[in-house]
């Protein structure tokens, strides 16, 4: 082959090239005016850079879309839905510590639901065997109750409280929540996830023998040198002085935030006026016993009478420096488990 072949190959090979390009560049052209309107929705994504779970998100678009096609009703934006839900006030994000208070079960749909339609459907089967749920939408959890009747929901979520003062959890009513939830999951076409009942139960246990050791109430009493009637007489005639809310024969310290610090109980019948702190259910305790013992100084001084425990032996400042040393200890167990004294957990946990 000589020279002027190679050159004649080389120019058709070129010219083939071409018509290749040509051809691509006009398909490409005619797919371009033809094609469909884009959608001016944006795709949503969920962003899982805090390392937490990953919620599920879906096009609120498409939904809303198909459930008023059928009326031949003009189709809302669906901004006017998302605002809706985002101008609620949404839930905090869930808490190690709540995922060991509560027993956490979450139901995942398949295809969104309508708030309304979730309630009515718990109402059919008795909203009570669920104790608590909550609904996720517009990226955040809500209370059920909060949400309106045509927000869309893609995931609810059953809490049920594994221990309180009454002990743990009964292995029936957990047993019967679990069958209540798996019965949901079946009317609302869901699918069901949270932990097996014997998980459950030995938390719940573990739960309930922490809560026993630091659920303390923390007492003294005093004891009159004189006419108890004539010191209850004065304690009613000024409680006001002595910083006290409420009428014979209750009264009590409140907070700043119009919360109780601390109780104190005139008893008639042993002749005793005594200050009693929930100390689970009370904000810092740990300046509050100080202030309840410094109050039980003045109104010993005031009334004419002794501190004394339940035993009725007489306190010392040594023993009183014991209880706040005690309040101390324990205001540190229960934050080391992430439980604050007086917060909302709190109450909820030792009630």
């Amino acid at each position: 082959m000589n020279e002027l072949q190679l050159s004649l190959l080389g120019l058709g090979l070129f010219a083939i090239v071409l018509v290749v390009v040509y051809n691509r560049w006009l398909e490409r052209k005619y797919r371009q005016k033809n094609a469909p309107e884009p959608s001016d929705e944006p795709l949503t994504t969920t962003d899982d850079t805090a390392g937490g779970r990953q919620e599920p998100s879906w096009d609120h678009a498409e939904a809303s879309m198909d459930s008023t096609m059928a009326d031949a009703q003009p189709v809302e934006p669906a901004l006017s839905e998302t605002q809706a839900v985002t101008n609620l006030e949404p839930l905090p994000a869930l808490t190690e510590v709540e995922s060991w208070v509560d027993a956490i079960a979450t139901l995942r749909f398949y295809e969104p639901r309508t708030a309304g339609s979730i309630r009515e459907t718990l109402n059919q089967m008795g909203a009570e065997r669920f104790e608590r749920v909550e609904f996720y939408a517009g990226d955040a959890w809500h209370r059920a109750e909060a949400l309106p009747a045509d927000a869309l929901v893609s995931n609810l979520r059953g809490r049920l409280q594994l221990a309180s003062r009454l002990g743990p959890v009964n292995p029936d009513t957990l047993h019967q929540w679990i069958r209540s939830l798996e019965s949901l999951a079946q009317m609302l076409s869901a699918g069901l996830s949270v932990e097996s009942e014997s998980t459950l139960l030995d938390r719940a246990t573990n739960l309930d023998a922490f809560c026993v050791r630091v659920d303390t109430l923390i007492s003294l009493n005093l004891k009159s040198r004189q006419e108890p009637a004539t010191a209850f007489e004065k304690l009613s005639r000024e409680a006001g002085r002595f910083g006290l809310t409420g009428e014979f024969p209750n009264y009590a310290r409140v907070g700043l935030l119009g919360q109780v610090d601390f109780q104190v109980q005139a008893d008639p019948n042993t002749s005793l006026v005594s200050l009693i702190l929930d100390f689970p259910h009370v904000l810092g305790p740990d300046t509050v016993v100080v202030e309840m013992l410094d109050l039980a100084r003045t109104l010993a001084n005031e009334l004419d009478a002794d501190i004394v425990d339940d035993a009725g032996r007489t306190m010392s400042d040594e023993g009183m420096g014991l209880l706040v040393h005690q309040v101390i200890r324990l205001n540190a167990m229960l934050q080391a488990q992430g439980i604050e004294p007086g917060s909302a957990l709190a109450r909820r946990l030792f009630s």
